[in-house]
């Protein structure tokens, strides 16, 4: 089964998509995840990323579906594989689409995690990292013995500038538009499956693979 998990920030996606990925035996394959391994190895692909990454530019989208491209015809795709994050603005789906459509590997399902921007924000503002030992807390979930002190090491924790409530709300307000011209896409084609992301990984991959 070839998957696309798409969600916003929040959504506990890369989770997800692993999780998935292990119930099936394939590969989850991220973007960032593919670049790197691109770098390594210094293919022409990569190459040409880097040019415009130091440039400070974005990657152009034909450079990316080249590495894609490079990464789902490795033997371990075979069985399947789960993207994580994309489709996205970066990798148009129609473009995708047509790479995919080329290796005979169209994406049979695109999993759209449903969270709310509420839900969003109370999960990502609430994190804190540890300024000494770099350990990671949560006022909500994995809140330390004491506020703003690191369990660990003793050091301060703070909230990471990205984490602030406006930083989130503003990432919110560009992921939706563009996340919505992708659902739609896959929606037209039937493969869209929506779930709610407060679910476990174990209830989400169940729902999905059903």
């Amino acid at each position: 089964m070839r998957l696309a998990v798409l969600g916003p920030p929040g959504s506990d996606r890369k989770t997800i998509a692993g999780t998935i990925a292990a119930r099936l035996g394939a590969p989850a394959i991220s973007l960032a995840d593919t670049l790197q391994a691109e770098i390594r190895a210094s293919t022409p692909a990569a190459l040409q990323a880097l040019r415009h990454m130091n440039a400070g530019e974005l990657v152009p989208d034909q450079v990316l579906l080249s590495m894609i491209r490079n990464r789902l015809t490795q033997p371990d795709v075979a069985a399947g594989f789960v993207l994580d994050g994309f489709p996205n603005q970066a990798v148009t789906a129609v473009a995708l689409d047509a790479v995919l459509f080329d290796l005979g590997t169209p994406i049979n399902r695109a999993i759209d995690l449903l969270l709310p921007d509420a839900e969003v924000l109370r999960r990502l503002a609430g994190r804190r990292t540890c300024r000494d030992c770099g350990g990671t807390w949560h006022t909500e979930f994995a809140a330390p013995a004491r506020p703003d002190v690191c369990d660990r090491c003793g050091g301060e924790l703070s909230q990471r500038h990205d984490d602030s409530p406006e930083r989130i709300t503003a990432g919110l307000q560009s992921y939706r538009p563009a996340a919505a011209v992708t659902l739609n896409h896959y929606d037209a084609l039937g493969k869209l499956t929506s779930i709610d992301a407060t679910l476990t990984p174990a209830e989400i991959t169940a729902k999905a693979l059903a």
